[in-house]
């Protein structure tokens, strides 16, 4: 059911470093943790209540696919468990704004890559929703930010630009009340990621993000063993001193194949872990997670139900928000749990796959 009235939702999403949890102190006038490098700051959705122009508004901070402490799979996992979790409690979001730093001397491979991926999570029929934002503008020449604006305009942002997506620029607080007063109007829409795994039943593997990612997972793959194969080639003909070097290098290499081999595991469909967690002998453990994730879900019901029998319409809608957001950090420490279980689960599994590349 989608709501008119009441609690809108809002999503900033953005690679690491952008400046999305500044943005979302700024609008809303809550204290967030904000970073001041390359590291991530916020690992999760984080949602932020306020009130914009007399409007009540959840704010979604989101973790970037680049984020330095956990992997792409992590990543996509809990935003799209967080959406879909949003979809079937009956919210629809009103607006999303993906967030670029303007005074990135250029568009690296991570922004690419996160592009990508936003594109797959939205789908074009929420493109009139979106809104490209720049920010920082007032740490750069002016000049110098029209002509990188002009860039991404051209030649990375053209295609979303075209289908609907709009362009705005951040420079200061009235900047974002003026761009979330105007998205926050739009109807409401669904995310293709929301429409594939809440109405289509899809597994995560199977949408068009979870697809994006196993290719990303392909491509590094074919990276990290062409360069595994290169120091092979030319290790009899090195120095102790380099093939110490090389032995360290190649180290890294078997891990993070291991780490891509586990991020594949983990994203395919639930029917599959069920088998690969039989054929490794940890059937029992896997149903006693599933078990807690349900006991969660009939708890937020149980709660949601007091919050719907609340007669004030203004603390029916808190309750019912403050239900959904109790959920979704209990679904939150499961996922933890979860990926510790896969994690051992991968390990049985990529063991051959491991001893392999150590004679490479």
């Amino acid at each position: 059911m989608t709501r008119e009235k009441g609690t809108k939702i809002a999503i900033v999403m953005g690679i690491t470093g952008a400046g999305k949890s500044y943005l979302v102190r700024e609008i809303s006038g809550r204290d967030v943790k904000v970073g001041h490098d390359l590291e991530s700051c916020t690992q999760y959705v984080e949602e932020v209540r306020c009130q914009i122009d007399g409007q009540s508004v959840m704010i979604l901070d989101t973790p970037g696919f680049d984020d330095t402490n956990r992997s792409d799979t992590e990543v996509l996992t809990d935003i799209a468990e967080y959406l879909v979790s949003l979809y079937k409690a009956g919210y629809r979001i009103s607006g999303i704004i993906y967030l670029h730093n303007i005074t990135d001397p250029r568009v690296r491979g991570s922004s690419l890559k996160n592009m990508k991926m936003f594109a797959k999570l939205c789908g074009e029929k929420s493109y009139h929703n979106v809104v490209l934002l720049t920010g920082r503008w007032g740490t750069i020449d002016q000049a110098d930010a029209v002509e990188k604006e002009s860039d991404l305009n051209e030649n990375f942002w053209k295609e979303y630009l075209d289908a609907g997506c709009h362009l705005d620029r951040y420079r200061d607080k009235n900047d974002l009340v003026r761009i979330f007063k105007t998205i926050l109007q739009k109807p409401p829409v669904v995310l293709d990621i929301q429409r594939e795994m809440a109405v289509e039943g899809k597994a995560l593997d199977k949408t068009a993000a979870g697809e994006q990612i196993n290719i990303e997972l392909s491509n590094l793959k074919k990276k990290f063993e062409a360069e595994l194969a290169e120091i092979s080639a030319n290790y009899n003909n090195q120095t102790m001193q380099m093939k110490n070097q090389m032995d360290e290098e190649r180290s890294k290499l078997q891990h993070k194949l291991k780490r891509l081999e586990a991020d594949k595991l983990m994203i395919v469909d639930q029917h599959r872990r069920v088998e690969e967690a039989s054929k490794a002998g940890m059937l029992e453990q896997f149903r006693k997670l599933e078990q807690k994730r349900e006991e969660q879900r009939v708890e937020y019901e149980q709660e949601l139900e007091r919050a719907m029998a609340e007669r004030d319409e203004n603390l029916r809608e808190s309750a019912r928000l403050d239900a959904l957001v109790k959920f979704n950090r209990a679904q939150r420490s499961y996922r933890n749990e979860e990926l510790g279980f896969w994690g051992i689960v991968g390990q049985v599994i990529i063991f051959g796959l491991s001893v392999a590349i150590m004679f490479l």
